[in-house]
């Protein structure tokens, strides 16, 4: 049920304009799905279990794990993609877009 609202919103809003956060965040989604548990590790190691943090504990993790999200998809996502569009517009297939 949920995702059935989710994806009609998502069409009743397909034409408007989102804030700049929320799209940034959709841009950076793949780093951080696969960073997130480098940072939670390392909380895990240094004080003990991350999940009975509260909120001073889940704002130091995203003052880390966005700007290092951020980085990798800068150096890392975004050359990779360039780099397969060079590529495919070499062997003459129109590359896609998006």
């Amino acid at each position: 049920m949920v995702a059935a609202l989710t994806f009609w919103a998502g069409r009743a809003l397909r034409r408007r304009r989102l804030p700049r956060p929320l799209t940034g965040l959709g841009t950076i989604s793949y780093s951080v799905c696969l960073l997130h548990p480098v940072p939670l590790a390392a909380a895990g190691a240094a004080w003990g279990s991350p999940r009975h943090g509260g909120p001073l504990m889940a704002s130091g993790f995203l003052a880390v794990l966005l700007p290092l999200c951020v980085l990798t998809h800068r150096c890392i996502e975004a050359s990779a993609q360039a780099w397969g569009r060079r590529l495919a517009d070499r062997a003459g297939r129109p590359p896609s877009r998006g």
